[in-house]
């Protein structure tokens, strides 16, 4: 237990006790990293949920949380969020996120989600923020995103990653589409058997699409929060290529593009949004 943990709130003991329940899974599981990830599907909506022990301060690995043009910041790094734009202020923000194929030069519409930002919690010892958002593209709906964080001393921090939405026949029928089609082989990271050769199995559907747009949520915060130095220009610039490396170290869920074609796509959008907002 931790050495403050009297003077926790009861949410930061909540989540302390989280990861004491989880130590198991977080010293032995196939990330080879102190790293837990878990998703659920039931009645047309999809959770997932990421519990990690991440090098970084409290304040480091909250900072992108903190604003809604330091989310964008964070969002950017996906390779499906083709723009990000924050609005309001403090206390009233939100964040437009658009979506769309990895290529700008691929056919296909982008679709926008804004969510809601609210802090819920910025303690010394814990920090939460959620995000919602009451619909999505193709009938998709109840959009929620929760970040929890808290410090484990060393300067380390504990931090959970939720992302969930519910969707309806439309989204399904578009789902299963691309699962027949372009997403025919992608999986996402759970286990849910073995071969007869003895090769795992893994999640694949709705929920293996989720699953790899969690990790790849929770690999832009990794990248966001381990580049604090330089211009804004060079922390984009680290924090773009932090984010592909970290992603390329699970090829089979989440290889999509090359160095190279990731970075031209990204400083295209950048530069696009810079130009806009002139």
């Amino acid at each position: 237990m931790l050495a403050h943990a009297q003077t926790l709130s009861p949410h930061a003991t909540a989540l302390e006790a989280k990861r004491l329940d989880l130590q198991a899974q977080l010293r032995n599981n196939v990330f080879k990293e102190p790293l837990y990830l878990s998703s659920r599907e039931e009645k047309r909506r999809v959770e997932g949920d990421i519990f990690a022990e991440i090098p970084g301060s409290l304040s480091e690995v909250t900072a992108a949380f903190k604003s809604a043009s330091t989310v964008c910041d964070l969002v950017i790094l996906h390779l499906n969020v083709r723009a990000c734009r924050p609005s309001g202020r403090e206390g009233n923000e939100s964040v437009t996120i658009a979506l769309g194929p990895k290529r700008a030069m691929t056919s296909g519409e982008l679709y926008h989600i804004t969510y809601s930002l609210r802090i819920e919690a910025a303690e010394p010892a814990y920090f939460k923020a959620t995000m919602q958002a009451p619909k999505g593209p193709l009938g998709t709906q109840d959009y929620r995103i929760v970040f929890e964080a808290m410090p484990i001393g060393g300067k380390q921090s504990f931090v959970h990653f939720g992302y969930a939405y519910g969707y309806g026949t439309v989204a399904k029928m578009a789902m299963d589409l691309y699962l027949s089609t372009a997403g025919r082989n992608k999986i996402g990271f759970t286990i849910i058997g073995h071969g007869a050769d003895g090769k795992p199995i893994h999640v694949g559907g709705e929920r293996g699409s989720l699953e790899r747009n969690v990790m790849r949520y929770y690999l832009a915060l990794l990248a966001y929060s381990s580049v604090t130095a330089g211009t804004t220009e060079e922390r984009m610039n680290m924090r773009l290529r932090k984010w592909f490396a970290l992603t390329e170290r699970y090829p089979a869920q989440l290889h999509e593009l090359d160095l190279a074609e990731y970075l031209a796509e990204k400083r295209s959008e950048l530069a696009r949004s810079a130009g806009a907002e002139k």
